[in-house]
């Protein structure tokens, strides 16, 4: 016999609906577009699906869940407004800490972005298109104030809280910690500097040539560091050089490496060429008689640099273009340009029709093709990265490394050269790779450059005893920084 009246609902279950109930229409959509879409990237790295790193974004999730929440009362094309604004914060917060850029840094590179490639990235297309998806969809979710002014607010009030606090936890690492701006009251340490590079120019008369190479932070694996710039510990080349190798502190990005090691300051280079007081190293070097050239792989427009080049002293640059023309070869993807790998024969010509003058060069080469992302299939060396990374463990490391070493090979062919050598040369990384991934950034020291100084012999060096030993000597001085640099 059925029952005349419905059983009143144990209490249990009416908390179990109760919590349901809250998960409607109106709250999904509030959740969905105050939490979950607008930090839709944040959520994916959390998780082992994505293996990207992305610095802490505490204020831009709580300033995307306050527009949600304003969005029950406001028109909706305010809270459009006040989406894009937030956005644009949450993306110029994230691309100046994860590349370490200041904010005028980042503008300049948003205006010079015309002449990079983006959708030549994989990953770029990706995250732009995610960006585009997450955006539309989020806006979607805040766009009918009548759904939304039926939803929960404490449920995205504390989700969005314990969100930004799991996310700082997650995400913080001194990786993120050396923007431009964070060192510009820091005391310069110059590589140029701590290795005597810059005090020994121009001293004795010999060519002088300073090596700026793209991402080459400080590997913490010694063995690592050691097959780098094996190059430059070649017998050959140790007999006419002392070699010395270190580390030392870098801010900002590669203009900023630029003027620590031409200039020796940290003032951004549009500030600086205002007011330039001939002391950066091509106007020191002029001073004694010495002719200055700029070698870039890039256009010279990039960062205006075929501007200021020459203010601060260098009489010849060549970029892209002109080098293209002689090397016939191009590399890279969204930076693309003239390939490092192929500029010793350019970089000893240049040098030598200089050389007709009866003056002393000075040759400053910025390296252009391990800035991120790198382009797989196009080093001359081949450490077989693989799948698992080789020896280095990690693929895009290892990618990123055989490109180092074809620099390191340049740099010791044109030591070799008589119409370069004997010369004193330095090689130095602008700034650590900012590598999306955490797990290829944690290979490399934080907020620290490697630096390799080839300073030539007075005498010939004394006779090796011992053959065998030869290999493991010229991996060990690979370990003298903790004598060079005073930031070891």
């Amino acid at each position: 016999m059925l029952p005349s009246s419905v059983p009143a609902v144990a209490p249990h279950r009416q908390k179990r609906f109760t919590f349901f109930s809250k998960l409607d229409l109106p709250n999904a959509r509030l959740l969905a577009g105050g939490l979950l879409m607008p930090n839709l990237v944040s959520l994916a790295t959390m998780t082992s699906l994505v293996d990207i790193g992305l610095p802490p974004r505490s204020v831009a999730i709580a300033l995307y869940a306050s527009i949600a929440i304003l969005a029950r009362r406001i028109p909706f094309i305010l809270t459009v407004t006040l989406f894009l604004a937030a956005l644009s914060f949450d993306v110029v917060q994230t691309l100046s800490l994860m590349f370490g850029l200041a904010v005028s840094d980042l503008t300049a590179a948003v205006d010079h972005a015309k002449r990079i490639n983006f959708f030549a990235s994989p990953l770029y297309l990706a995250l732009i298109a995610t960006l585009v998806i997450t955006t539309v969809a989020t806006l979607a979710c805040l766009r009918s104030r009548t759904t939304l002014v039926k939803a929960n607010i404490p449920v995205l009030f504390f989700l969005a809280q314990a969100f930004g606090v799991l996310d700082y936890v997650s995400n913080a690492s001194p990786h993120y910690h050396f923007g431009s701006t964070m060192g510009r009251n820091e005391p310069v340490h110059s590589a140029a500097e701590v290795s005597g590079f810059r005090q020994a120019a121009g001293i004795e008369g010999n060519n002088v040539v300073l090596v700026i190479v793209e991402g080459l932070g400080y590997l913490q694996d010694q063995n690592a560091r050691a097959r780098i710039a094996e190059p430059l510990y070649d017998q050959s080349l140790r007999r006419d050089y002392i070699v010395t190798s270190g580390k030392t502190v870098y801010f900002g990005s590669t203009t900023s490496g630029e003027m620590r090691e031409l200039c020796n300051t940290r003032t951004f280079y549009t500030e600086y060429v205002q007011s330039d007081t001939g002391a950066c190293l091509p106007d020191l070097l002029a001073a004694q008689g010495y002719r200055n050239i700029a070698v870039h792989g890039f256009a010279g427009g990039m960062f205006e640099r075929e501007r200021w080049y020459p203010t601060i002293g260098f009489d010849q640059e060549l970029f892209r273009e002109e080098l293209v023309k002689t090397t016939h070869r191009v590399c890279g993807s969204a930076f693309a340009g003239a390939c490092d790998a192929d500029l010793a024969p350019v970089i000893s010509a240049v040098s030598r029709e200089a050389g007709k003058q009866g003056k002393p060069r000075f040759i400053y080469w910025l390296t252009l093709n391990t800035h991120i992302p790198v382009a797989p299939g196009q080093a001359l060396t081949d450490f077989h990265c693989g799948i698992d990374g080789g020896a280095f463990g990690r693929p895009k490391v290892c990618r990123m490394a055989e490109l180092w070493h074809d620099v390191f090979a340049v740099v010791a062919k044109i030591a070799r050269d008589p119409a370069v050598a004997p010369a004193d040369i330095l090689v130095v990384g602008d700034h650590a790779p900012p590598f999306w991934s955490r797990h290829d950034r944690a290979q490399f020291e934080p907020g620290q450059v490697a630096w390799y100084r080839l300073q030539p012999r007075r005498e010939p060096p004394m006779p090796m005893r011992e053959a065998p030993n030869q290999q493991r000597a010229s991996a060990n001085d690979a370990q003298v920084q903790a004598s060079s640099s005073p930031n070891d």
